[in-house]
């Protein structure tokens, strides 16, 4: 069983833009409204690379809205079903995305709801479910699950699941709160400006060697179109990003952690321990996890464009060549 957790938002996406408005000024482009939210993202891309529906298991606060409303349909037409947690008082999140022609994503968010997010909800579902693996996504957003973070964590682990973190830039608090946290992650995954912000380390090997001696077992640093680098209990490896004709970048990196647990997942079913992954091994999964990043970004929104087939297709085009590509370092310990 995998329990995906975190912050759940609507994202209203302006794309094709040949430049932001200027004030007063009316651009044209696309306008759609898609799923977003890491609990939500990682959900769909992992039913759509063929986590069974049975093994997961989907938690987030939201509004009593027509937003609320909206991600819950999203969700079930996808096969899923959700354990959502109501607030009377919050509005579900909203995020509105510019998408401009030759420069990186806008984002202009309303945080409602995920700020609101209580810890015992999810406590209960760990103690029901015991899942394999628990997914903590958004975190720095998440209101008193942040608080707890540490508590939550401790108690997934002695459940006897593996812990998974994917970060965002805190909402009015420190990164204290993820530091006493780490020592109960195994897997963390972050972008370079989280990363920075976490470690105060802008070169992405000293901040993943940083973030790992805070406690994290596996740390994963996505970098865009630069590719990733990861830390990993027996090397550091650098990867390549791959080729594609990128439509829009939305929700890249909640593809790469689904392809991750994806992979973690797969070990767990086979009673392989994914933290004694061999080299060889850690490279297979991150080229994976670029690969579902990489096909995300083909389609407009979070999840559109993320299949099992088309991952596994650019995987056999060009993961030869990435993998080729990719620095891995040993490293003894």
């Amino acid at each position: 069983m995998v329990l995906i957790s975190g912050i759940a938002v609507v994202d209203l996406i302006a794309s094709g833009l040949e430049r932001p408005a200027g004030p007063g000024e009316l651009v044209f482009g696309s306008i759609r409204t898609a799923l977003g939210g890491h609990a939500c993202n990682v959900s769909v891309d992992l039913a759509r690379l063929g986590l069974p529906h049975s093994r997961l298991k989907t938690t987030f606060p939201a509004g009593r809205d027509l937003f609320g409303e909206f991600l819950v349909r999203s969700l079930r037409r996808e096969g899923l079903r959700p354990e959502v947690h109501f607030d009377a008082k919050a509005p579900t999140s909203l995020d509105l995305i510019l998408v401009a022609k030759g420069e990186d994503r806008r984002y202009h968010a309303d945080p409602g709801a995920n700020i609101r997010m209580k810890a015992d909800p999810v406590l209960c579902l760990l103690e029901k479910h015991r899942p394999g693996l628990f997914y903590a996504g958004g975190v720095g957003l998440l209101g008193e699950l942040d608080t707890r973070l540490g508590d939550v964590l401790r108690r997934a682990k002695g459940l006897g699941g593996l812990t998974f973190v994917d970060a965002v830039s805190p909402f009015r608090r420190s990164w204290g709160f993820l530091k006493r946290a780490l020592p109960w992650v195994d897997f963390f995954h972050c972008n370079a400006e989280e990363a920075a912000g976490l470690t105060g380390k802008t070169e992405p090997a000293a901040a993943v060697e940083s973030i790992r001696r805070m406690g994290a077992k596996a740390v994963f640093l996505t970098l865009g179109g630069q590719g990733a680098v990861s830390r990993v209990p027996c090397a550091l490896i650098r990867t390549p990003a791959f080729k594609v004709r990128v439509k829009d970048p939305t929700g890249a990196g909640d593809a790469f952690s689904a392809g991750l647990i994806y992979k973690i997942y797969e070990a767990l079913r086979v009673g392989e321990a994914p933290l004694r992954f061999s080299v060889r091994h850690w490279l297979e999964a991150v080229i994976y996890a670029s690969a579902c990043g990489a096909v995300c970004t083909t389609g407009v929104g979070t999840t559109t464009a993320v299949d099992g087939g088309r991952v596994a297709a650019l995987v056999k085009r060009q993961g030869k060549a990435v993998a080729r590509a990719a620095e891995v370092s040993i490293l003894l310990e």
